[in-house]
């Protein structure tokens, strides 16, 4: 029923103690002890604070009683109707562990207490009155079948990456900025309304060369690799032409970033862009292409768009940070123009109805941040999520992802990774059942002095070690019921550099050729053994020393793929594994190769239901065709 508009932890202390003796109308009631707060880190990102209570229908309200603790600030209470918040009463909270109380007379379902700063704290909270109806029931998950491995397994990367490198994938998210493709750092270009677009080739183009965006994602889709483009940075001539603040929203001037509207330059560029690459052609006179680009429109090339690269970027000032209501609204004027309330021209729904928006990934994957999203849509958009992807970014590390300040990377195992992004699938399935979850960013460095890094464990190098776990945590996602992976990243930034995720790549730097480190190979070749299957189930070991994952092709006969390692990290190592194939008479044990895209097969005899290998915590894969 708390909901924290914030995108923070829920703030569960302000109706955790609700079954002390006592009525607080009386006077008589016990004290609570736990206060909430979001604490002074980044107080301006997030405060003034709201939470909304969620009563689950119209209820009649009569009194409002606050603990009031040693904190002093202002408590604000609204009420929600159809024509918006209205307000109820503010409590400067100026009381010394007393009970405040404040007379109602509304019919709400939705209460908003909004907290000026993190001082204006209060223990709990106690609401008088009655239901008008039954509570709206808890809906019952409604699952979908998992992805296929060949479009599940992702990487991130850009323009100038090679095709036959991105190639060891099945989708690349493409580092797009906006500026590459309207107005650059040309100081004297108006922009929206009178957008002038270029991509065959690029506004980032100089005599005799230029991006050309039409052949790039052409060639990805004849090697059969998706190109899912994610938006970066805000045009220099909405923010400037200073690059510190590309980051900023882009929001029109004097715009409030909590109304859709204020978004109506973006949401008309990526309508252009959903015109060009999308499946439905449009009429050309909508096209407003720079002087010399060819009228292109309904190439089919592109089938998301994802629409920010971590709004929830709290490093970078209010300015660029996105609160949760701040991102629906972008995403609702990107989806479809605030359900076509901002004109024809705007949003990629309205250039092609079958495109996808993909939210911009957070780098925190909180689910309250998606809760607050929800609300949002409940409220505004009778329900309809402005998104048809929930985007996640998460760094397997020792102090739990990118919030913290950490020494070392982890496991995926260690770190929980299939069970964190679980819960996500599980709200999804409850919450929004038929959008799709996607994890954009994840990996390791191989820089040994990185905070990042995937550590040397005994005799096994990083790069070895970078390769086993990000194989084990496409795994680990695969079984969580994430749709889509995309691997943080294709090539090294600089390998030499010990800054965080500079090393993160699957190939060398750009200026070294993109040569393949060892987990290029590896990735390559798990979806290479992997195509045509999906994540099924499990399979219990016997061992607390060996995962096995088990995946499935379709039609029939199907084919069946067990992927089986060592979960730990240091050097586990489990001789004579047996693994139960009862119905096999046959299969093939495959390995990762350091130096190969094609994995080593080496046939095996199944006696007795059984197949006997050696496991490690490099993963292998049994094939029973």
């Amino acid at each position: 029923m708390l909901i924290n508009l914030s995108g923070q932890r829920p703030a569960s202390e302000l109706a955790d103690e609700q079954d002390l003796a006592g009525d607080p109308r009386t006077g008589d009631a016990q004290q609570p002890q736990t206060s909430y707060s979001n604490g002074w880190i980044h107080a301006k990102l997030y405060y003034p604070l709201s939470v909304v209570i969620d009563l689950g229908a119209l209820h009649d309200l009569t009194d409002i009683r606050c603990f009031d603790v040693e904190g002093q600030g202002r408590l604000t209470a609204d009420s929600w109707s159809a024509d918006g918040w209205r307000l109820l009463f503010v409590d400067e909270l100026a009381q010394y562990r007393k009970w405040s109380s404040h007379r109602v007379s509304v019919a709400t379902r939705y209460l908003r207490l909004t907290f000026e700063n993190p001082s204006a704290q209060i223990a709990e909270i106690a609401l008088y009155g009655k239901a008008r109806s039954a509570r709206v029931p808890v809906p019952q998950p409604i699952r979908h079948e998992p992805q296929l491995m060949d479009s599940f397994i992702g990487i991130n990367g850009f323009v100038d990456d090679p095709i036959e490198r991105i190639a060891a994938c099945g989708h690349l998210r493409e580092y797009h900025q906006w500026q590459w493709d309207e107005g650059n750092q040309d100081s004297s270009y108006a922009g929206y309304p009178n957008h002038q677009l270029a991509w065959s080739p690029s506004w980032v183009s100089g005599p005799g060369w230029g991006w050309d965006f039409d052949r790039f994602y052409r060639q990805l889709k004849d090697v059969g690799v998706e190109t899912v483009p994610c938006f970066q940075g805000c045009a220099p001539y909405l923010v400037g032409f200073d690059g510190d603040r590309t980051d900023e929203k882009p929001v029109l001037d004097g715009g409030d970033p909590a109304q859709p509207q204020s978004y109506i330059a973006h949401a008309s560029y990526l309508f252009q862009f959903a015109a060009r690459y999308g499946s439905t052609a449009c009429e050309e006179a909508l096209l407003k292409l720079k002087a010399g680009q060819p009228a292109r429109s309904g190439l089919g090339l592109v089938r998301y768009m994802e629409n920010w690269n971590e709004p929830d970027k709290w490093w970078k000032g209010r300015a660029a940070y996105f609160s949760p209501f701040e991102l629906a609204a972008m995403c609702s004027a990107d989806y479809d123009g605030h359900r076509r309330s901002m004109g024809r021209t705007v949003g990629v729904r309205n250039a092609d109805p079958n495109m996808k928006l993909v939210m911009g990934g957070l780098a925190s994957p909180e689910i309250e941040y998606l809760r607050a999203m929800k609300l949002w849509a409940d409220l505004y958009r009778d329900g309809d999520f402005p998104a048809d992807v929930i985007n996640l970014h998460h760094y397997s590390n020792d102090a739990g992802g990118q919030g913290g300040q950490p020494t070392t990377g982890i496991s995926p195992e260690a770190d929980g990774l299939r069970e964190r992004f679980q819960r996500v699938v599980e709200w999804r399935d409850r919450f929004l059942p038929g959008k799709e979850v996607w994890v954009s960013e994840f990996g390791y460095d191989t820089n040994p002095q990185s905070v990042q890094r995937a550590p040397a464990i005994g005799a096994t190098d990083t790069e070895e070690v970078q390769g086993r776990w990000i194989v084990r945590s496409y795994l680990a996602l695969a079984a969580a019921g994430v749709d889509r992976a995309q691997l943080y990243m294709l090539r090294d930034v600089n390998a030499a550099s010990t800054t965080k995720f500079d090393s993160s790549g699957l190939t060398s730097e750009k200026s070294s050729g993109h040569q393949p480190k060892r987990a290029w190979y590896y990735v390559a070749t798990l979806r290479h053994i992997l195509l045509g299957t999906r994540f099924e189930s499990e399979i219990a070991s016997g061992n607390a020393d060996v995962r096995i994952y088990r995946f499935r092709s379709e039609g029939r006969p199907s084919r069946e793929v067990y992927a089986v390692w060592c979960p730990t990290s240091d050097s586990t190592e489990v001789s004579g594994f047996s693994l139960s194939l009862p119905d096999t008479a046959a299969a093939i044990l495959t390995s990762l190769e350091p130096q190969s895209t094609t994995e080593r097969s080496t046939p095996l005899i199944v006696e007795d239901g059984k197949l006997a290998f050696t496991v490690t915590e490099r993963p292998v894969f049994v094939i029973a065709p």
